[in-house]
């Protein structure tokens, strides 16, 4: 009895998993193992950017698993699994906000873990609720039970101890959950389920308050810090791959203008690796005072010189940095907003450029949800080689390997009725503010970037 679509899968996921192991090897990476006490080069792309085969290689893994998973499980566990998987988010919370993941990476022999006893006594917490919440923990593969009610940390937990990188990012909204059930109220039955304003969401519904998303947060300074950090560290992700994978050595302006720049982390890395270009980061009043501070302490010398510069400027309002001497980033700043205020601030933006401008705007490019072969991805894991792979099928979107663009969009969707645009989109909006798409440029990471400039064809 044929089982072609399982056989296929099998295959796909075979040839994908041997070639990031050859890819591993090839970057001098050490095997990944969940038992290790230390943390893995991949487990950081704020610090380290895998080379494309490596990259590409894990994203087809990930959506063979994915796949495999779609075709194995029964529909009934799927629908229990996605219900419960709140639970797994509140229980990551827990042991992050009681200090016991920062406990388990302190005590003498991490590797042999902790009774749950133990750590019930020194938080004063209750044993019985705290095994489940460790279990949940441990299915979801951030902890390890050792033994019997004994606890360990492996390797991708350690992400979340005091200073690195997946305890800031590991944020979520006060009532956000409010925000998540008020989803099906506010697109089916609400007064506002056809309204694109940014200020008639979910998010309004579910926390009564007629302010937009922004603006609570700003009337809310206890989630300032943690809002910024947890912002901060998903640019970070995708910045060595901005500064390595965009051919930068092309761009005629001398100038980089990084509009909504907030501390400048972009800027300071594209001009430490290109230091012909000369920085503006953009902002508001509030954020850019703050910027100038850090930049002054960590790049006096530019900020001397005047090879970087901060500066207030609402995006909003029209540029004021006009002509062939700029071309402008907007780095996470168009899936915030809606199509009418994402034009508005595109079209500031246009307005500015001259011939040899270019708008850079990194984001995610959503891609259809449509089986598809990936010749592409499959070409690109080939090392060079001619001859054509193994012609599998995996959604055009890389299935599992996509949810962070699909649950992004749906955020940014609740939130303030933006979303994560698919490239037919992009290119409406960006005609629309007469320009013209020249090139997007996938990044070893979840967004691309889509380089724009002036449609010398509207001008005629």
């Amino acid at each position: 009895m044929a089982h072609a679509e399982l056989d296929h899968l099998q295959a796909c996921l075979i040839f994908a998993l041997d070639t990031l192991r050859k890819e591993m090897d090839k970057s001098q990476l050490p095997p990944l193992s969940q038992q290790s006490l230390v943390a893995h080069p991949l487990d950081d792309s704020t610090k380290y950017l895998p080379s494309t085969g490596v990259f590409e290689a894990r994203r087809l893994s990930l959506a063979c698993l994915g796949e495999l998973k779609n075709l194995i499980q029964s529909p009934l566990d799927k629908c229990m699994e996605e219900r419960f998987s709140g639970y797994g988010v509140a229980c990551t919370d827990t042991l992050i906000k009681t200090g016991i993941i920062d406990y388990l990476s302190d005590v003498p022999n991490p590797s042999q873990g902790v009774p749950a006893a133990e750590l019930a006594s020194k938080f004063e917490l209750d044993s019985k609720k705290l095994i489940p919440i460790l279990r949940c923990c441990a299915a979801n593969g951030w902890v390890r039970e050792t033994r019997d009610s004994s606890f360990a940390l492996n390797r991708c937990s350690r992400t979340f101890i005091e200073g690195n990188a997946g305890r800031k990012l590991n944020f979520n909204m006060p009532g956000f959950m409010s925000i998540v059930e008020t989803i099906p109220h506010w697109v089916t039955e609400s007064d506002w389920k056809l309204s694109h304003s940014p200020e008639q969401t979910a998010f309004q519904i579910a926390l009564k308050t007629p302010l937009l998303a922004f603006s609570w947060v700003v009337e809310n300074p206890d989630i300032l810090v943690p809002i910024a950090d947890h912002l901060q560290v998903f640019g970070d992700m995708s910045t060595p791959s901005i500064v390595a994978d965009y051919p930068w050595e092309r761009l005629q302006t001398p100038v980089i203008v990084d509009c909504g720049g907030g501390e400048g982390g972009l800027i300071s890395s594209i001009l430490d690796a290109h230091p012909s270009f000369r920085g503006i980061v953009q902002d508001m009043e509030n954020v850019a005072a703050l910027t100038s501070s850090i930049m002054e302490e960590r790049r006096p010398h530019d900020i001397e010189s005047g090879v970087l510069k901060v500066e207030a400027h609402d995006f909003f309002q029209p540029q004021p940095r006009i002509g062939n001497e700029y071309s402008f980033v907007l780095r996470h700043i168009m899936h915030d907003w809606p199509d009418k205020e994402a034009a508005m601030i595109l079209g500031n933006v246009a307005r500015a450029l001259g011939p040899k401008s270019r708008v850079l705007i990194v984001d995610m490019v959503a891609i259809p949800n449509v089986d598809s072969t990936t010749p592409t991805s499959i070409k690109s894991l080939s090392l060079g080689s001619e001859a054509k792979g193994p012609d599998y099928r995996i959604p055009s979107h890389f299935g599992s390997a996509s949810r962070i663009v699909s649950g992004s969009s749906m955020h940014m969707l609740t939130m303030i009725n933006g979303c994560e645009r698919s490239l037919r989109e992009w290119e409406k909006l960006v005609k629309g503010c007469g320009l013209c798409i020249t090139n997007v440029y996938p990044l070893r990471a979840h967004t691309s970037i889509i380089e724009c400039a002036l449609d010398t064809r509207a001008l005629l």
